[in-house]
């Protein structure tokens, strides 16, 4: 299943949700911390935080904001 996650990041990333956001940065050691408000945080020990802004009129987060965990996880190597 990780794999065919880490497919979709790479390859749709207009339609990726803050749900697969919550399956995939988990399995790479990240956690969701309460976040104030629309950010939400992902933390890893000795890592910045991963910050993702929840949409407002839609359900997909912008490819920017998945554009960035791609880079953060080293999903294209």
């Amino acid at each position: 299943m990780k794999e065919k996650l880490v497919k979709q990041f790479l390859t749709d990333q207009k339609h990726i949700t803050v749900e697969d956001c919550d399956r995939l940065l988990p399995k790479y050691g990240f956690q969701y911390r309460k976040s104030s408000g629309s950010h939400r945080a992902y933390h890893k020990k000795g890592e910045r935080p991963i910050i993702i802004i929840t949409p407002k009129h839609t359900k997909y987060i912008k490819p920017e904001y998945i554009k960035e965990v791609v880079k953060r996880l080293s999903l294209e190597d």
